[in-house]
């Protein structure tokens, strides 16, 4: 039997990570799929201890000219989420495992939202101390 890749303890907040910010709206049921989760079949998504690092490597500066986290309540998609390495990868490395959406995912479950500021000196997305107490609806 394969081993789970879930963690241990479930989280309780998972991250969407959107670029363009004008791509979602607040009025629709369903989260925008990006590209590469249309590519991919499913939801990319992160956990709190990710996302700075997802949102420097999958969204620089010189493609995306801003950038929008949503906050999800883990416990209203957990049947709909699979923990995954990334495609070619086989680690076990939690830090390397992602909740990964298939399905449509709602918007119900967003809790919380911020548009992120560029930090031209240190060339990365701000994630400046309190960023996460920022994520409001």
């Amino acid at each position: 039997m394969a081993q789970s890749l879930a963690p241990n303890v479930a989280p309780e907040f998972v991250y969407k990570l959107i670029s363009p910010a004008a791509a979602f709206n607040p009025a629709d049921r369903v989260l925008p799929l990006s590209a590469l989760d249309k590519a991919d079949g499913f939801y990319h998504l992160s956990t709190i201890a990710q996302v700075p690092a997802t949102a420097n490597r999958y969204f620089p500066k010189s493609k995306f000219s801003d950038l929008l986290v949503l906050k999800l309540r883990f416990a209203g998609i957990e049947p709909q989420v699979k923990w995954e390495a990334p495609k070619g990868e086989h680690t076990t490395d939690p830090i390397r495992i992602f909740p990964h959406v298939y399905g449509d995912l709602l918007q119900e479950h967003v809790v919380g939202a911020i548009l992120l500021d560029w930090d031209e000196q240190q060339a990365q997305w701000d994630f400046s101390a309190g960023w996460e107490d920022r994520l409001q609806r």
